[in-house]
């Protein structure tokens, strides 16, 4: 009610979007975030229902705004952290949930994880946000290339992830900011740890980890002496920063312990296409909504069953010229309130508020869009969760501006990750 006096009064909607139900009445307001970032909420009467509307607008012009991402207590295997809790640790100015998470498990994001230049996280094939250096954001689907190369033998194996879960028959990477080792394998499980000690590259590279360098060698690989081979035992975190886990299960795991020996080098390569160096963030979610002005139906989608459903929904947009983010939340689940949107109704609305490319984040329970309103010591939840309060989430869509003081913020104490660690397949949260 307070910040009610603060908001401009602003026109409704007007008219509505391709696959919509007629809009019988709508009412808003808009109010000023920070220099280059503004808020709108809409309320609308349909002839379906109830529906909430919130808009985040974000001038990518102006040099008091920069976008980042928030991850759940620094690490990707976490207890979660709320949105709103991300926006006031990291002194942003706004947020949005942001991918699919191992809900209820390991929390961690399902996408590809690439924050200020480093690469975190491999990608699962679903869409995502990119920023270059240069600032430029685009949308894309990532595709995983990695493999690792071990010269002494002449042999190279596929790495079915890097900071994933575990494979069955497959090896992955994990780094120090997964946030967990490797757990014990279960019965029945064949597991071989190969315990990597960082060396410097052809290129006079001094690497500290995969996920700390800022732009490794485009076609060297990372360079690695193995340090020890460990079978049918954990490897827990945290181990040094600069140490690289080789996780093997059932096929792949007896590979390793036939043919990998201390001493033995190793080269690493973490690849994607498109190439993930020389972006400054990237991060997941889906499907497309809108692809070069156009409605899309994207094949590789999180929640195909859900295209058609109505539910909470998050998505972010870009203008033809590139300049400007828009980043749109509609509540659902609440039916005196908002009955949320489908992916079709949210890629229509997209277009139509001038979208030329677009996507969706997570849906359901996650939505949460938030913002620290000027002289506010803390971040505001604008929209209504259908959960009935915010929920922990494992990334984050972050605003920043140089133009407005960061609130000062109390330390937090570290969080212990959760017992159980997943392993593939997963499922979205929703």
């Amino acid at each position: 009610m307070v910040l009610a006096l603060l908001w401009a009064s602003s026109p409704g909607l007007a008219g509505a979007p391709p696959l919509w139900p007629a809009i019988k009445s709508s009412r808003g307001f808009t109010s000023r975030v920070a220099p280059g970032v503004t808020y709108s909420r809409y309320q609308l009467a349909t002839a379906d229902g109830s529906l909430s509307l919130y808009h985040l607008r974000v001038d990518l012009t102006d040099p008091t705004v920069r976008l980042g991402m928030g991850l759940a207590h620094d690490q990707l295997i976490s207890a979660d952290e709320t949105v709103s809790s991300m926006v006031a640790r990291a002194g942003a100015v706004a947020g949005v949930n942001g991918d699919f998470f191992d809900i209820g498990d390991s929390g961690m994001p399902l996408n590809i994880v690439v924050r200020d230049g480093r690469f975190l996280r491999s990608p699962s094939g679903w869409a995502a946000l990119a920023m270059s250096r240069d600032g430029t954001l685009r949308i894309a689907h990532f595709e995983w290339n990695g493999s690792v190369v071990f010269p002494a033998i002449n042999a190279r194996y596929w790495l079915a992830g890097f900071n994933t879960g575990t494979v069955p028959d497959g090896i992955v990477a994990f780094s120090n900011i997964r946030g967990y080792g490797a757990p014990a394998p279960g019965p029945g499980v064949r597991q071989t740890v190969v315990d990597l000690a960082p060396v410097e590259t052809r290129r006079g590279w001094t690497v500290a980890s995969p996920s700390l360098i800022a732009a490794p060698p485009p076609d060297d690989g990372l360079q690695y002496t193995v340090r020890q081979v460990w079978q049918q035992q954990a490897y827990y975190a945290p181990f040094p920063k600069g140490v690289l886990l080789l996780v093997g299960r059932g096929d792949a795991a007896a590979w390793l312990a036939q043919h990998v020996t201390a001493g033995m080098a190793v080269e690493v390569h973490l690849t994607t296409a498109p190439d993930w160096r020389g972006l400054h963030m990237a991060i997941g979610g889906g499907p497309i909504l809108v692809e070069h002005g156009y409605p899309v139906d994207d094949p590789s989608s999180p929640v195909p069953r859900e295209r058609n459903r109505r539910n909470p929904v998050l998505a972010a947009g870009l203008s033809k010229d590139g300049a400007t983010l828009l980043l749109v939340a509609a509540d659902g689940r609440q039916p005196r309130l908002s009955m949320g949107l489908t992916q079709p109704q949210l890629a229509a609305y997209m277009r139509w508020l001038g979208a030329y490319e677009a996507m969706a984040f997570d849906s359901g329970g996650s939505v949460t869009m938030v913002a620290r309103f000027p002289g506010r010591p803390s971040p505001t939840v604008l929209n209504s969760p259908s959960d009935g309060h915010e929920r922990p989430v494992g990334n984050a869509l972050l605003v920043f501006s140089t133009a407005i003081a960061p609130a000062p913020v109390a330390p937090q104490a570290p969080q212990a990750p959760p017992g159980a660690v997943f392993t593939v397949p997963y499922s979205p949260s929703h």
